[in-house]
């Protein structure tokens, strides 16, 4: 089984800075938005096929893969092609009158829960047109301090585990280097006198006068 691939950076949207998070799980796509100023949240998870008739919707049809691929080039910003923004509903609505060539209505009440609800906008610029792909987020809220308060914990533990403290005395770690080294220093300072007995030996071997056959 593949393993997911996980890319996460950050992303300046009009002014404020925010982290997003992909993942690629295999035909799964999770995206998670978060504001760096505010800590909130959104995130949304979608399937091959949502993406793929999203695209076929837009007029420019892109297959699962080659759209991670474009969000993927968006987030690290490798190419000019592709960017990305981050759009309110209201934006959202004013961006397609825009694009149908209307003037935009009244607005209607909406829930908050709408209102609350952020729209990554992939965007692509060919040659003559830029095509916009929205993603909807639905906010999150805010992180809980017990799950954060669990990950530092869990942090630290690793933390003190790859240290070499997890269970163990410190002291008996370095003990154990200096044995180490003690042992690597005596066996390259003995091995020149080894060498060196070896070399008269052979020398001796080659000085000794052969019995002359009579």
């Amino acid at each position: 089984m593949d393993q997911p691939a996980i890319l996460q950076a950050d992303y300046v949207f009009r002014g404020v800075e925010h982290a997003v998070r992909v993942v690629v799980s295999g035909q799964v796509l999770e995206l998670e938005v978060e504001d760096r100023m505010t800590a909130d949240q959104w995130r949304g998870e979608f399937d091959a096929s949502f993406i793929e008739d999203l695209t076929h919707k837009t007029g420019n049809f892109k297959q699962f893969n080659i759209f991670c691929n474009m969000l993927e080039s968006a987030l690290t910003q490798s190419s000019e092609s592709v960017t990305l923004d981050l759009l309110t509903y209201t934006d959202l609505e004013s961006l397609r009158n825009r694009k149908m060539g209307g003037c935009p209505g009244p607005l209607a009440s909406r829930s908050a829960q709408l209102n609350s609800k952020r729209y990554l906008i992939l965007i692509y610029s060919v040659e003559f047109d830029r095509i916009h792909y929205p993603l909807p987020l639905p906010y999150q809220g805010k992180p809980d301090p017990v799950v954060l308060q669990g990950i530092i914990r869990s942090l630290k533990e690793e933390l003190g585990r790859l240290r070499g403290l997890d269970g163990q005395d410190p002291r008996d770690t370095r003990d154990s280097e200096i044995w180490h080294l003690r042992e690597h220093g005596r066996r390259h300072c003995c091995r020149p006198c080894f060498i060196e007995e070896e070399t008269e030996a052979r020398r001796g071997q080659r000085t000794c006068p052969r019995p002359h056959s009579e």
